[in-house]
């Protein structure tokens, strides 16, 4: 299954079957965007010659030397043949990104398993069928079948992400796109006929550039299996799960959409993913938000909380969510030590506020920052450490990006940043991003973000 799965995400050739000339048709879409990946690409119709310059052939057999990746974009009754097609060739790894199959009742359900059966027992393994395929920025590979001006795509980065849902995971790389936060992969599982995410969890467990694992999951292929995966990925790399079909009309909804069947009460799931190490996100933001997290700091070793804030206001709410037990982020606020108070003393203005939350007051200065993230990153009762941003103080500039940087990669607690505010501030936290920085707009969605990290921080300290 690894060379399978590495025919699939770093693959040397691709065929595109049913590959269109007509710009209208999802055939063109996914060949315009596979056009400018690093590797071969063979589109396949019969009745063309050439599309965007690129030579057509009439079958995936007249294709010279191998094929690791056939991808196909036509009517789901055609798809079998074609996949018959693709093991006589002896592709690796045929993703069927067309509908109609187990998702769409009886019909299709016996259309799925004689896809099924003509792969099995050959050296061909099946992504989908309903599946957007895959997107692996690195080399430039990208099946989905959206446009990129409608739907930008992200940069290389850390962060895998696997859906069950394509909707989900094209809207996860424009969000990404949009905040500055990089993937290493994505791949639409759909309907799971073959490959499944405990395939993917495990190839990306080995896979350097991954550093987070985030799903979304209507079902799971085999619950047990997972939890014995994950339980052992989890050693090394965090995961985030976002596990729709909690309630009676979810998993309905889910029936109808890939055909997933909802097999263990949602009380039974949590318990599992906790027994396994796996964070739950709660909804599409939750998981972005935990995941980038999760890939830039991994884990904080404890659960106290050091809030820094250049408003008191801020630092009331922020506070307020750290020690709220209905808001589930399993924090407290750090008790700072008598030395860590006397040295904020001699760098903070005579009325600011050094117990903590620290209150630097609109005189906080970029020096002023970097003096007291170093003080509290180094106080042993500090787990954690917030900034809870207020970029509007005449003597607050740039430069604090560069220095909050710095310090989340050599102090000893990580940094997470909140600022609230309009478009400026929203790129300045975009900036945070690039630089590694989790960051936030909301006060409350940073406390979450740190409490995930305290969560794999206590799923590691539990297992030595």
């Amino acid at each position: 299954m690894k060379d399978a799965l590495g025919a699939l995400l770093r693959p040397s050739s691709v065929a595109l079957i049913g590959a269109s000339a007509n710009p209208a048709k999802l055939g063109h879409v996914i060949l315009k965007n596979l056009s400018e990946g690093r590797f071969r690409l063979y589109p396949v119709n019969p009745k063309s010659e050439s599309i965007l310059g690129l030579r057509c052939y009439p079958t995936v057999l007249d294709i010279p030397g191998k094929v690791d990746l056939a991808v196909l974009s036509l009517p789901a009754e055609a798809c079998v043949p074609e996949a018959a097609a693709c093991v006589e060739k002896g592709v690796r790894v045929v993703a069927v990104t067309s509908s109609g199959f187990g998702e769409s009742g009886a019909k299709g359900r016996r259309l799925e398993e004689r896809l099924v059966s003509t792969v099995k027992g050959s050296d061909t393994r099946l992504l989908g069928p309903n599946t957007m395929g895959a997107f692996v920025p690195s080399i430039g590979l990208d099946t989905l079948f959206i446009p990129r001006e409608k739907s930008p795509r992200p940069e290389d980065g850390s962060i895998a992400m696997l859906s069950q849902s394509g909707a989900v995971s094209v809207a996860f790389l424009e969000k990404a796109a949009a905040s500055g936060i990089g993937v290493s992969a994505c791949v639409g599982l759909g309907n799971k006929a073959d490959i499944g995410e405990n395939d993917l969890v495990q190839y990306f467990s080995e896979d350097r550039r991954t550093k987070c694992l985030a799903l979304y999951l209507e079902s799971f292929s085999d619950g047990r299996r997972f939890v014995q995966i994950a339980k052992d990925v989890t050693r090394s790399k965090p995961v985030v799960v976002l596990k729709s079909g909690r309630t009676s009309a979810g998993a309905r909804a889910a029936r109808s959409h890939t055909g997933a069947i909802a097999t263990s009460s949602d009380a039974l799931v949590d318990g599992a993913l906790a027994q396994a190490g796996v964070i739950r996100a709660y909804d599409e933001q939750d998981l972005m938000d935990v995941a980038k997290a999760l890939a830039y700091s991994d884990r904080i070793e404890g659960d106290r909380i050091c809030v820094v804030a250049s408003a008191g206001g801020f630092g009331v709410i922020a506070s307020d969510y750290v020690t709220d037990d209905c808001q589930g982020a399993g924090l407290r606020m750090a008790r700072l030590s008598r030395r860590s108070e006397q040295a904020l003393a001699r760098v903070v203005p005579g009325f600011a506020s050094i117990a903590n939350p620290v209150d630097l007051t609109a005189g906080v200065t970029d020096e002023m920052y970097d003096a007291v993230l170093g003080i509290v990153q180094a106080d042993p009762g500090v787990d954690g450490v917030m900034m809870s941003l207020e970029l509007q103080p005449p003597n607050i500039t740039k430069k604090l990006v560069g220095i909050a940087a710095r310090r989340a990669r050599s102090g000893r607690a990580p940094i997470v940043v909140s600022a609230f505010g309009g478009e400026r501030t929203a790129g300045v936290l975009r900036e945070f991003e690039s630089r590694g920085v989790p960051a936030y707009p909301t006060i409350w969605r940073a406390v979450r973000a740190l409490g995930a990290l305290s969560e794999r921080g206590h799923h590691l300290r539990r297992r030595k």
